[in-house]
């Protein structure tokens, strides 16, 4: 019986990684469709303006798909019962998927692989909307470095 515990949650843990990732991939992909036709050229105050207001959307952009994914872990915890409430579920998912891990909020001994599938997926995705970021910032830095 234990056995089949631990291959339920690896494969919720696998299923939820997949899931979340593949969200966290479609909110990358869009923002840099919308990131490309924002880099065109500009000089002072325009092109100043225009790379704050879009490091600004896109720092909005991504934590709207960190939180959605939140909320799919939370939704499986609910779902799976590892919760009673989604409310509790969602603030589990939360300090997992942030790594923060309060500890005030415990998953049952049985369900307890998850959390840590939960912040390995967080520290993953945070990583990478960090990676894209950094990129961002980067490629608005150089836009128009041929000018000068």
């Amino acid at each position: 019986m234990q056995h089949l515990q631990l291959y339920q949650q690896l494969w919720i843990s696998a299923a939820m990684i997949a899931a979340t990732t593949f969200v966290h991939g479609l909110f990358v992909a869009s923002a840099a469709a919308m990131f490309r036709t924002a880099t065109r050229r500009a000089r002072g105050i325009v092109r100043f303006l225009r790379d704050s207001f879009s490091l600004v959307f896109l720092v909005l952009w991504l934590m709207a798909a960190h939180v959605i994914e939140i909320a799919m872990w939370g939704g499986s915890f609910l779902h799976y019962d590892v919760f009673a409430d989604f409310e509790t579920a969602l603030y589990f998912s939360a300090a997992s998927y942030t790594t923060l891990g309060f500890g005030d909020v415990l998953a049952p001994l049985e369900w307890r692989l998850l959390s840590g599938a939960a912040a390995a997926n967080g520290l993953l995705l945070f990583g990478l909307s960090a990676a894209f970021m950094f990129d961002a910032a980067r490629q608005l830095n150089l836009a128009d470095a041929g000018q000068h």
